[in-house]
């Protein structure tokens, strides 16, 4: 670290790159079977199905779009919600000069709203696919010692690109999730609070995480569990499969992330939800050294490390100073 930055929390740095290093590396194990069948995933990788990131592996639009989220953080975090919506939506509208890796089409439909001059508060679609939560880890960091804006602004950011309930519930429970693992928060015990959390903004992710929850802790095979849960497109289903797999697997980021992609689905966005979660709790340690060599791109989270811990840090003084 530079000398500017010698003062920071050598623990928060270590969350912050557990986070995104946890969140990139089982997106890339998930990229290459998201549209497989459990079958055909197990037919080319073997009975366990895929367990290693390849080398020089890229990520998708599911890092690329936390990393555009953070980008508007960077910008505007400080500011009151308004103001900071501005910034994300700009960020937005960037993002599609980026390559295309994958994104849905409701983030790139509201994208290109923004882009037409229309405001973020009409830009989103009634969709619930998880395009919203699988970016909205990083306000739990940036947020995490102010819950309230924290639920605010997963909220209000989501529905720039997402408005059905569903999906905005989720965007807050992504958000919230990561605070409470960077707070050292065991996945059994993040279950009420997330509840608290998303309360009475959707009934349908309500029986998503309760479910999750309660099949987690049943004596059923993760696999027959995952698929009652469904396979993740939208935005409920990912949270819930995502929760079961640290539920089952709390301190064991390779083994969760390895069940999180083996799954008739979305298997890179439940796999990146679920290994940012478990990476914030535990640090970069616990991301499989060999996992973090096999991005091709590494360097770019590398470049967020120190703007991201400067920026918590403001927004964290700027906080203490109004209360």
């Amino acid at each position: 670290m530079t000398s500017e930055y010698s003062y920071l929390n050598l623990d928060l740095e270590n969350k912050l790159r557990g986070y995104l290093f946890g969140t990139a590396c089982a997106d890339a194990l998930g990229r290459p079977v998201e549209h497989l069948t459990l079958e055909l995933i197990k037919e080319k990788y073997g009975e366990q199905g895929i367990l290693e990131v390849p080398p020089d592996s890229p990520w998708t639009d599911d890092t690329q779009l936390m990393l555009v989220l953070a980008r508007g953080l960077l910008e505007g975090a400080e500011l009151k919600l308004p103001g900071l919506m501005d910034k994300i939506a700009e960020s937005l509208v960037l993002w599609l000069d980026e390559p295309d890796l994958g994104a849905g089409a409701t983030t790139r439909g509201a994208a290109l709203k923004l882009r037409d001059g229309i405001h973020w508060s009409s830009s989103g679609l009634r969709s619930k696919t998880c395009g919203s939560l699988m970016r909205a880890g990083i306000l739990g960091f940036i947020f995490r010692n102010d819950p309230e804006k924290l639920i605010d602004a997963a909220s209000l950011s989501g529905r720039i690109t997402h408005t059905h309930p569903a999906a905005d519930a989720a965007s807050v429970a992504g958000a919230y999730a990561v605070k409470l693992a960077l707070d050292g928060v065991a996945p059994e015990d993040m279950f009420l609070p997330l509840l608290k959390a998303t309360e009475g903004i959707s009934d349908e992710f309500t029986e998503a995480l309760k479910g999750s929850y309660e099949l987690a802790h049943s004596n059923l095979g993760d696999e027959e569990a995952l698929k009652k849960i469904g396979q993740g497109w939208y935005a409920d289903e990912t949270f819930a499969l995502s929760y079961f797999c640290i539920l089952r697997y709390p301190d064991d980021y390779k083994k969760a992330v390895q069940t999180a992609v083996n799954i008739t689905g979305d298997s890179d966005s439940v796999a990146s939800v679920a290994g940012g979660i478990i990476g914030a709790r535990f640090g970069i340690e616990a991301v499989p050294v060999s996992w973090i060599e096999a991005l091709n791109e590494r360097g770019l989270l590398e470049e967020m490390v120190a703007p991201l811990i400067k920026k918590y840090l403001e927004v964290s003084e700027n906080k203490h100073q109004i209360s």
